[in-house]
C-alpha cells in the first residue's frame, strides 16, 4: 500500500506563512532543558568554543526588536532577543553554541519572519525581506539553511504551478470538457512526483542534515497489500506492520528531532492513538522497541522517557497504570536513567510498588471490616470474599462528599434497575472513609442502601493505603471466581452493566482458545 506524500502537504511543510504565534511560558520548559542538559552525550555539533554570530538582513524592518525561538514539543520557546544592530540589521553573538534545532526568527509584533536550521556551524549570514517571499531570500556560509532555501523555493514554484493547473482543470470541468480537465489531472501529478523526486534526491545527497532526516520523517510508511486466503485485505496484519515499523523514516538516535515542529504530533499519534488502546502487553512490546532505538543518544532516551512515563501515569485509560509500571521497572528502576538522583527514583520505586498491588489481573486482598452495627462492645465484621454474585464492586466513598453522595446515587440507580429484571450480577462492598463514625451511620441509615456498608476506619489491613486511595470516590470490581481485579478505576454507572457484559465475552473468547 503506497502512501505517498501529496504535493499539498509537501507546500505546507515547505513554505513560510505569515501568522501569529503566542509565546510558551519557557519557565517550566528550561527548568526541565537544564535538567535533562545533565544526559546529554557528546554528539557531533557546534563546539562552546566557535560560539555562535547569527546576521540577518531584513529588508525594509521596522523592529525595534526581533526574537529567536526554538521548536520544543508543542511550543515555541523563547531563546535570545536583539536590537537593530545597523539599519534592518540584527546580530546573534555569543560565546557559546545554541542547541542544534529548527528555530524562527520572529518579529517584535510576532509575525513569523523564517524557519530556518542551527547545526555545528553557527555563523552565517541570512538576507530577507517583510513580505516573506523566498524568492527574495538567501543565505551565505551555511550549506544546510542554503539547501532548505532551495527547498522552500521550488515548494513555492511547484505550489504556484499547481494551483494554476488546478484552476484551469476546474474551468474544464464546469464547461464539460473532461478530455482537457484529465490533461490538468495529469499535469498536477506530474508536478507532484516532481517534487518527491526533488525530496529523495535531497535526502540521498545530504542524510545528516537535519533538515533532511526531517523531510524524511515526513514521508509515509509504504504498507504491504496483505490479503487473507480469501483475497479480502488483511487488515491486522497491515495495522501489525504499520505499528512496527512506523518510525523507520525517523532517526530516533538524534536528538535533534526534539526541537524541531513534527516531532511532538508524531509521538502523540502513535502512543495515543495507533497504541492508545491495544492490550498492555502490546503496549509495552512496542515502547520496548522505541526506547531502544533511541538508547545511543541519550538525551533523546532521556526526553522519550520522560515523556512515555508522563502520558501513561497521568492516562485515564483503563490499564495504563500497568504500561507505567513497566516504562519504571524497565528504565528507570533498571538504573539507565542515571541522571535520575536517588529522591526521584524513590518516588518511581513507592509509585509502581504501589500501584502494581491494583493492577488488572492481580489477586485483590480479603477485606474484614466492620459494618454500621459496631458499637463499643460488638463488631460484626464482614468479608469481601464472601459477596454472592459473580462480582463485587469495591465502592470507596466519603459520607461527607457531596460527590460521593452524587455517584453513590448512581449506583444505587443502576443496583435497582438491574436488580428488577433480575439481572444484577454484582454486589456492593462500599467503604466507608472518615473518623466521625455517627456521621457514617446517619448516612447510611438516611439513604438505605440496599448493599453491604462496612467502615469505622477498622479493618484486617489499612485498605486506603493497600488501594492507593488518593481522594474519594474510588472504584475496583472484582472478579468473585478467582477475586481477581478486573477494573481499578472508577467509571460512569450507567456503564457497570456494559463494562461486565464486554468482559464476559472477553472471558469466553479466551475459553474457545
Amino acid at each position: 500500500m503506497s502512501n505517498n506524500i501529496n504535493i499539498l502537504t509537501i507546500i505546507i511543510l515547505g513554505l513560510i506563512f505569515n501568522y501569529t504565534m503566542p509565546f510558551a511560558s519557557a519557565t517550566a520548559q528550561s527548568i526541565k532543558s537544564k535538567n535533562m542538559q545533565k544526559s546529554r552525550n557528546n554528539t557531533a555539533g557546534c563546539q562552546d568554543a566557535d560560539g555562535h554570530e547569527l546576521i540577518f538582513h531584513i529588508k525594509d524592518s521596522k523592529d525595534t526588536l526581533v526574537y529567536l525561538v526554538i521548536h520544543y514539543n508543542d511550543k515555541l520557546l523563547l531563546k535570545d532577543s536583539v536590537k537593530p544592530a545597523g539599519k534592518c540589521k540584527f546580530v546573534f553573538k555569543g560565546p557559546n553554541c545554541y542547541d542544534d534545532g529548527m528555530y524562527s526568527l520572529v518579529s517584535m509584533d510576532k509575525k513569523l519572519y523564517l524557519n530556518f536550521i542551527l547545526d555545528n556551524n553557527q555563523h552565517f549570514t541570512y538576507n530577507l525581506d517583510t513580505t516573506t517571499n523566498v524568492e527574495n531570500f538567501s543565505v551565505v556560509n551555511s550549506p544546510e539553511n542554503a539547501e532548505m532555501l532551495r527547498f522552500q523555493k521550488k515548494t513555492a514554484q511547484a505550489s504556484a504551478s499547481a494551483n494554476e493547473w488546478a484552476e484551469k482543470r476546474k474551468s474544464f470541468e464546469d464547461a464539460g470538457k473532461t478530455d482537457s480537465a484529465e490533461v490538468c489531472r495529469e499535469k498536477i501529478a506530474n508536478i507532484n512526483n516532481e517534487m518527491l523526486a526533488f525530496i529523495d534526491d535531497l535526502i540521498a545527497r545530504n542524510p545528516h542534515y537535519l533538515f533532511s532526516k526531517m523531510q524524511k520523517s515526513y514521508k509515509a510508511i509504504d504498507i504491504p497489500e496483505y490479503q487473507n486466503e480469501d483475497g479480502t485485505p488483511d487488515y491486522q496484519r497491515q495495522a501489525a506492520y504499520y505499528r512496527l515499523h512506523y518510525w523507520d523514516n525517523v532517526d530516533l538516535a538524534d536528538h535533534r528531532f526534539i526541537y524541531i515542529p513534527s516531532f511532538d504530533p508524531k509521538m502523540k499519534e502513535y502512543f495515543l492513538k495507533v497504541l492508545y488502546h491495544q492490550e498492555v502487553d502490546t503496549i509495552n512490546k512496542y515502547i520496548d522497541i522505541f526506547l531502544q532505538k533511541t538508547e545511543k543518544d541519550t538525551f533523546m532516551y532521556h526526553y522519550c522517557t520522560d515523556w512515555l512515563s508522563y502520558q501513561f501515569e497521568t492516562s485515564k485509560v483503563i490499564g495504563h497504570d500497568a504500561v507505567f509500571c513497566h516504562i519504571a521497572k524497565t528504565n528507570q528502576l533498571a538504573g539507565k536513567c542515571y541522571w535520575l538522583d536517588e529522591d526521584v527514583l524513590d518516588l518511581y520505586r513507592k509509585r509502581a510498588k504501589r500501584l502494581e498491588l491494583i493492577l488488572i489481573g492481580r489477586i485483590a486482598p480479603e477485606l474484614i471490616i466492620p459494618d454500621t452495627s459496631m458499637t463499643e462492645d460488638i463488631t460484626q465484621w464482614h468479608s469481601s470474599y464472601k459477596m454472592e454474585k459473580p462480582y463485587t464492586i469495591l465502592w470507596f466513598y466519603d459520607p461527607n462528599c457531596h460527590f460521593c453522595k452524587q455517584e453513590s446515587k448512581k449506583l444505587r440507580g443502576v443496583y435497582d434497575s438491574l436488580q428488577a429484571i433480575d439481572k444484577r450480577n454484582f454486589d456492593v462492598y462500599a467503604i466507608a472513609d472518615g473518623s466521625d463514625i455517627d456521621r457514617w451511620k446517619r448516612y447510611v441509615k438516611e439513604n438505605n442502601y440496599p448493599w453491604l456498608n462496612v467502615g469505622g476506619n477498622k479493618g484486617n489491613l489499612d485498605y486506603l493505603e493497600y488501594f492507593n486511595i488518593m481522594s474519594n470516590p474510588a472504584m475496583f470490581i472484582m472478579d468473585n471466581r478467582d477475586h481477581s481485579i478486573i477494573l481499578n478505576k472508577r467509571i460512569e454507572m450507567s456503564n457497570i452493566p456494559q463494562f461486565l457484559e464486554e468482559y464476559e465475552k472477553m472471558k469466553e473468547k479466551k475459553r474457545d482458545f
